[in-house]
């Protein structure tokens, strides 16, 4: 008998002679026990640096290699006649998919990949590398070999990789959103500013027509001062009416004077508006990065908070004249349209101060230094100002530690913090206010708390919004702008602001300061 190479795993047999069929037998037999041998020294030979465990034709596990039984964590003796199912996912193992595997496998078609494995512990392991099917002499697989390397540390970096690219298309995305988002904020400032100028040109045609009416008075005064003249002989009580009538035509040109130096001051400051509005457009233009935009948003709002004080001025005069000098041409209904324009007008110039205010915060610097705040607190209490017919606070302080801050800057936020509970706690029989503090770690947290009329914590993403409010005009005045001031402080102060509430039970805001040793 003789052997002849025909594959890498394939032998055939050619006679020479013709012995017993019980020769040719013992001679196969022979030469399958060196084919085991061989592939037994071949496993030995890669057991230091590939996994290697052989199988049935069933799926049933013959052997592993130590490589293979450290990585999964088995024991040979646990894997020894277990079926292949074990080291793989539940579900793959009863799909049709795990059958045709195993159909391959049977046919003698080698299968590669990355295939995924799960340890002893429950953990996933991925082994790139192939089954092997092994043929007898006669050309038939009668056993599979599967040799591996592990790649579970590149598979799951890759993943990582993977997520990490998901996550920053996510934020480009986000970026786009806030970016357009932004767009439509100044196209809305635009036309903001549009109607403003559409009603400064309704202004100035409403002046042209107060100084029409206004030389058409004179020319009435004139004809009253030829009729006086022709009626001087009538009673000595005709003339002192007259010379009373002559001192109101003095007063009204005087008034008339006012009013053209007023309504010259309007035409340039209208002119000013015009120009600075233009350059406010120029500037919008100019932002072409989202963190630009967004640290020139401050100075923008100051400058339209600035220019609109000069209309807001302008609108409350000429209803002031409409009132004082032209109450007799006004009906009830009228009058109280006026009042509730000059109302208004008020608060509009509140809101501009505390928008100005709230910008003005962004530029100005922090001067920080150790704060008594028992002593600062105390001079706010001590400068509150309650009217005559108000419930009268109770105040209970504790010992409050001090903490590095802009003393200034603190004191406004304790200002704005103290008056808040106040006023949500007017329609309370009884008004109690809590003031302590805590000291964590280098920071100072302090706590105001009130039994007020609270807010729904559903809301509370709008608490700390510019003019975000929470109850309505009606019930609690306010521009809607406080709490907003008093985020701006304390994150200039690498600080926090929060708030706990229960409707109609309370409120608690904390803030964090450093404290005198960080």
């Amino acid at each position: 008998m003789s052997e002849k190479k025909t594959t890498e795993n394939e032998y055939s047999v050619t006679a020479i002679d013709q012995p017993t069929s019980d020769a040719i037998n013992a001679s196969l037999k022979k030469q399958l026990r060196e084919k085991e041998q061989q592939l037994a020294g071949y496993m030995d030979a890669i057991a230091v640096s590939i996994t290697a465990i052989e199988f049935d034709l069933e799926g049933h596990i013959l052997a592993a290699n130590t490589n293979f039984q450290q990585l999964l964590g088995y024991s040979e003796h646990h894997l020894l006649g277990k079926h292949h199912s074990i080291l793989i996912d539940k579900e793959y193992a009863g799909s049709q998919a795990y059958s045709q595997f195993w159909k391959s496998l049977k046919k003698g078609q080698v299968q590669k990949g990355e295939f995924k494995y799960f340890d002893n512990n429950g953990q996933i392991v991925w082994l790139s590398g192939s089954y092997n099917p092994i043929l007898n002499t006669s050309g038939q697989p009668y056993k599979i070999l599967k040799l591996a390397t592990d790649v579970t540390l590149a598979k799951t970096q890759l993943q990582q990789l993977a997520t990490d690219a998901k996550e920053k298309e996510k934020r480009a995305s986000e970026l786009v959103i806030a970016n357009k988002e932004l767009a439509f904020q100044n196209r809305e400032k635009e036309m903001r500013a549009a109607e403003l100028i559409i009603a400064n040109k309704e202004l100035e045609f409403q002046n042209e027509q107060k100084e029409k009416k206004a030389i058409e008075l004179i020319a009435a005064n004139i004809e009253l001062a030829v009729q006086s003249k022709e009626k001087e002989k009538r009673a000595a009580e005709l003339i002192i009416a007259n010379k009373k009538l002559a001192m109101e035509t003095i007063q009204k040109e005087k008034r008339k004077a006012e009013k053209e130096k007023r309504a010259a001051e309007l035409i340039v400051t209208n002119r000013e508006l015009a120009h600075q509005e233009k350059r406010g457009r120029e500037l919008t233009l100019a932002n072409d990065e989202l963190r630009k935009a967004q640290e020139e948003l401050g100075a923008f709002s100051y400058s339209v908070s600035h220019d609109l004080r000069a209309p807001i001025r302008a609108i409350n005069g000429y209803t002031q004249i409409l009132l004082e000098d032209h109450a007799d041409l006004v009906d009830e209904d009228g009058k109280k349209v006026l009042q509730s324009i000059i109302k208004n007008s008020k608060k509009m110039g509140m809101l501009i101060d505390d928008l100005l205010a709230f910008s003005k915060l962004g530029r100005k610097q922090v001067n920080a230094v150790a704060i008594d705040m028992n002593a600062l607190v105390q001079s706010v209490l001590d400068d509150l100002s309650i009217e005559d017919d108000k419930t009268i606070p109770i105040f209970k302080v504790a010992s409050l530690a001090p903490a590095n801050g802009d003393q200034s800057l603190i004191r406004q936020v304790w200002v704005n913090l103290i008056s808040n509970a106040i006023k949500y706690s007017k329609y309370k029989s009884e008004i109690r206010i809590t003031i302590s503090s805590a000291a964590k770690k280098d920071k100072v947290i302090y706590c105001i708390e009130d039994l007020g009329a609270g807010f729904d914590m559903a809301y509370y993403d709008k608490l700390f919004g510019v003019f975000q409010r929470l109850h309505s005009q009606e019930e609690f005045d306010g521009t809607g702008i406080g709490l907003a001031i008093v985020q701006k402080i304390i994150n200039r102060h690498h600080g926090n602001v929060w708030a706990t509430s229960e409707l109609n039970i309370g409120s608690s805001f904390y803030f964090s300061l450093p404290g005198i040793n960080h």
